[in-house]
């Protein structure tokens, strides 16, 4: 008896879409076929065209629609309360106004003047808008690409701008190896290729800072090649299209067969409009079928087409008929009729996993009264599986905020610029010194509730000061501090400054330095360099940090030092 055959004489019936999910062994499973994928196509062009959020980069006239909170509020997976159906409908965030433009009731930021410039769709300002995007919430992009492009409207007012121009502007968005990618970029359009972006795939790839996915964003947007674009959004549409069950960054859906998926849809039909097609595709999982989407809103435009709803629905029938889904018995069936052949783009215990974590949500959610809808919506929200959560490096740091008074009263404080490479590369800041890192405690067992170990006042002020020693003996022509140097610890408890992957925690000293180091005042003006790691340093007011751009994390610093109420001799102030 074949596979197949084995699959037909084992599947229960009224469960044939759940029963298909749980058996296959193919990710040709997942393929659309072309008349689903024109379906698809059509939806999406109708819904975004009349629904899209107003954006600069899209060519709009502000204000601009950047929040997405609220709109797809639905409960989360395994929540004893029963499902909510009535999810925030996204109209009431893409209200019209009475001059026909959308308002953004829920955006955290207030939207920007209509009266800006319109911003033509162009490659450089496609490019510009993706690289911003990634990782950052559109909402906090939209005054930084303003700016960005009010500075430097054209690719070649990029490339012509300064390392700190290009700093000042993008410090605040994160992530600054992007915006020094971007510049490298541009310097090569304008170099290389007489500063014309290029339309294709294969040379936009050529370019510094740009990959797959800004490629092809750019190709289809600014051009309308008809290739496909995947993220994170688009993964998880089509994971709950076509029941994939895996992570939406899992390499095998990312960067292999999801960009197949996906190009069935751009090419389905007459293949026009893609890169409509793909913000499409991006904004529906952005917004209805985000994390917490339904599939079942009357606004969604792909709630006919979603497996993930489906199988719900059919997994809940077996709950209403037996009690429960039985599931390890049906698991053991499927597992039987699967064999030993497994499908490539789904998890290898992929599938399992998902009639795991029905067969629980359901039963909780029975204990409220199961309904077609609760059932649909915890379908829908089994898809795609979580991704794997990877443990934050844990860094300790000895902050020194080192100021002095100059003549107007104002005060300068002395920052270092941080390397060309590696996190923060080229940003100024307060001198840092490294105290403890969990990546150099590897392999030893800590406690979860203490993996950040406390550090004595002792140590602190020790590796900080050697830290300021060092500066000072290895930058020439540099007399600001001695031995004698007196720091003043502001913080006991540690100041958090969380990135992707590292999690910062800052003790910050403070030292005015104008009484007892008096240094002539054109010495202040100088930008001195390091001569054991060839990085600058020099002094700032506040407003001269603005000039060059500084991080949040400098900001929280200078923020908290201030609250201290720091004395001139500094000391805190006694309360």
């Amino acid at each position: 008896m074949s596979v197949e055959e084995k699959k037909i004489e084992s599947c229960p019936t009224d469960t044939e879409t759940l029963w298909q999910f749980a058996t296959h062994t193919s990710d040709a499973y997942h393929d659309f076929t072309p008349k689903e994928a024109a379906a698809i196509r059509e939806a999406l062009l109708t819904w975004y065209r009349s629904n899209r959020r107003k954006l600069p980069w899209r060519g709009d006239a502000g204000p601009f629609d950047g929040s997405t909170a609220g709109i797809a509020s639905g409960n989360g997976k395994g929540k004893k309360k029963k499902a909510d159906t009535k999810q925030k409908d996204i109209q009431s965030f893409f209200t019209k106004t009475s001059k026909g433009t959308k308002k953004d009731v829920k955006s955290e930021e207030k939207p920007e003047s209509s009266g800006e410039e319109i911003i033509p769709v162009t490659g450089y300002s496609v490019w510009v808008s993706e690289i911003m995007l990634q990782q950052t919430r559109v909402e906090a992009v939209i005054p930084f690409y303003l700016k960005w492009m009010k500075s430097f409207p054209t690719v070649a007012d990029l490339a012509n701008a300064t390392e700190e121009e290009v700093n000042a502007h993008w410090a605040g968005l994160g992530f600054y190896r992007r915006a020094r990618l971007l510049h490298s970029g541009a310097k090569y359009v304008v170099d290389e290729l007489d500063s014309k972006v290029p339309e294709t795939v294969d040379e936009l790839l050529k370019v510094s800072g740009i990959g797959r996915y800004t490629a092809s964003a750019i190709s289809s947007i600014a051009y309308n090649k008809c290739v496909p674009v995947v993220d994170g959004n688009v993964c998880r549409v089509i994971s709950r299209l076509k029941g994939v069950a895996n992570n939406i960054k899992a390499p095998i859906f990312k960067d292999k067969i999801g960009w197949r998926l996906a190009e069935q849809i751009v090419q389905a039909g007459d293949g026009l409009h893609a890169g409509e097609v793909n913000q499409a595709l991006m904004e529906l999982g952005a917004t209805y079928c985000a994390p917490s989407g339904t599939g079942i809103d009357e606004n969604d435009p792909l709630k006919e087409f979603y497996i993930s709803t489906k199988i719900g629905r059919e997994a809940c029938d077996i709950v209403k008929q037996t009690g429960s889904l039985a599931i390890d018995d049906y698991v053991s069936r499927a597992v039987d009729a699967r064999g030993k052949v497994a499908c490539a783009l789904c998890q290898p215990d992929g599938i399992d996993s998902i009639l795991f974590q029905l067969s629980d949500d359901l039963q909780l959610a029975k204990k409220d009264g199961l309904t077609n809808d609760d059932a649909s919506i915890i379908g829908h929200q089994a898809f795609p599986i979580a991704p794997p959560k990877k443990a934050k490096r844990e860094e300790v740091l000895g902050v020194a905020a080192l100021y002095s008074s100059i003549e107007n009263g104002d005060k300068k404080w002395f920052m270092v610029k941080r390397p060309k490479d590696g996190l923060l590369a080229g940003q100024w800041e307060f001198p840092s010194a490294l105290v403890w890192s969990s990546a150099d405690d590897k392999g030893k067992k800590t406690k979860k509730d203490s993996a950040v170990p406390k550090i004595d006042r002792k140590t602190l002020d020790k590796q900080t000061r050697t830290l300021l020693l060092d500066i000072q003996k290895n930058t020439t022509d540099f007399q600001f501090w001695d031995d004698s140097l007196s720091l003043d610890l502001v913080n006991e408890t540690p100041m958090e400054h969380i990135f992707s992957h590292v999690r910062w925690s800052m003790h910050c000293h403070v030292s005015d330095l104008s009484t007892s180091n008096p240094v002539i005042s054109s010495a202040y003006e100088q930008t001195y360099t390091n001569k054991s790691n060839g990085c600058e340093c020099r002094w700032m007011t506040e407003g001269e940090m603005q000039g060059v751009g500084i991080t949040s994390s400098v900001r929280k610093v200078l923020a908290m030092v201030k609250k201290a109420k720091i004395s001139s001799n500094g000391k805190k102030r006694k309360r």
